[in-house]
């Protein structure tokens, strides 16, 4: 299992990108259509650098997308990836996760260039099949602009491993307090979609 997380956790290198034009919208499905990724409000899903297809999103404030609306109290950016189906047996034992994010091979996954000596490990929780990990990250950010400090989310939907981060501006950086409630409103709006059960099916004609 852990080497699956380790392939899955490789997904979370992004290359820099920005919004250009285009209408932003709140939600995006992924993982095949089981899991619905909604952003809080002030919030917008980046529907030119998303990546749907591959299960991963990008959440901006909807100002910053060119959409209307006012700036949220919080700003940030954050990530949504979404693993291939099972891969959630992962987060099924949230303390060895837990232990495992805090080893030599596990910061090295934290890490934007896969060196954990660049990593340092600030806090972590771990409850109800979710690890909540908080880091400073000294390599490059995901993003040009974007500070070193990472709050990332490891949680279980539909079966499914989803890894949520967390960052804000090097300009004006989150702190622990906000950086760790937007992670939480964002795990919020991250959720199992709706599937008809067989009973509920259109009836052949």
């Amino acid at each position: 299992m852990i080497r699956a997380f380790i392939a899955l956790c490789g997904a979370l290198a992004i290359a820099g990108c920005t919004q250009q034009g285009g209408t932003p919208t709140r939600s995006v499905s992924l993982g095949e259509g089981q899991v619905i990724a909604t952003s809080p409000a002030g919030y917008c899903v980046d529907d030119i650098s998303s990546q749907p297809a591959n299960d991963f999103a990008i959440l901006a404030p909807c100002a910053s997308l060119g959409a209307a609306g006012g700036i949220p109290q919080v700003v940030g950016f954050a990530t949504v990836q979404v693993g291939p189906a099972e891969s959630g047996s992962i987060a099924a034992d949230e303390i060895a996760l837990r232990d495992f994010l805090i080893t030599d091979e596990g910061v090295s996954l934290l890490s934007q260039t896969g060196d954990g000596a660049e990593v340092n490990v600030l806090s972590t929780q771990a409850f109800n099949s979710q690890v909540m990990i908080h880091f400073n990250d000294e390599g490059p950010p995901p993003l040009a602009g974007l500070q070193s400090e990472e709050w990332r989310a490891f949680t279980t939907i539909n079966g499914r491993l989803v890894t949520i981060g967390v960052r804000g501006l090097a300009v004006a950086p989150l702190t622990d307090g906000p950086g760790a409630t937007l992670l939480k409103l964002i795990v919020a709006g991250v959720q199992a979609a709706a599937i008809p059960s067989e009973d509920n099916a259109t009836p052949d004609v």
